[in-house]
């Protein structure tokens, strides 16, 4: 690899760490400023590792789309998202491709979500900068704790702290 396509890569590499940071932050202009203007998304619901169906919410099409069902969905969520170990494979000067390991947690009212999969991305400059044209992500596993925001309050009794005590 040439010291341009790790420059390249870093430059990637970095993309990715501020749509995990702006997405936690709730931060939807920087967030959304990540992709292009005729980026594409689609989420899967369900694990679809095994040639199952993943239950994919229909793509949702352009930088302000995306961000307008992102944003109301996770309204009043919190989130964590944290990607690890890239493949980012560069096909021309100004496009790429990765697939990021992830994993994320979605606590909302009413249910608790922690999920890791993978994203599967295309990049493009756009205005200069690199930028994601499309983004889909898939599911290894998901674990649904519905009813609490915490899947360990329901351990403590009700008025009581939960114990501290490491196990």
């Amino acid at each position: 690899m040439t010291i341009e396509e790790l420059l390249i890569v870093e430059e990637i590499r970095t993309l990715k760490a501020k749509y995990c940071y702006c997405l936690d932050l709730k931060d939807w202009d920087g967030w959304s400023n990540l992709f292009t203007r005729d980026a594409s998304l689609i989420t899967d619901t369900a694990v679809s590792s095994q040639g199952e169906d993943p239950k994919s919410f229909p793509e949702v099409r352009g930088r302000q789309a995306i961000r307008k069902m992102v944003s109301e969905f996770l309204t009043g969520a919190a989130t964590v998202h944290q990607c690890h170990t890239p493949i980012i494979e560069i096909t021309s000067p100004n496009t790429a491709t990765g697939i990021w390991a992830m994993e994320d947690v979605v606590r909302m009212p009413g249910h608790h979500l922690h999920a890791r999969g993978h994203y599967r991305e295309h990049y493009a400059i756009e205005e200069g900068r690199w930028r994601i044209a499309s983004l889909h992500l898939t599911r290894t596993m998901i674990d649904m704790f519905e009813g609490v925001a915490n899947p360990l309050q329901h351990l403590s009794s009700p008025g009581s702290e939960p114990s501290k005590e490491r196990r």
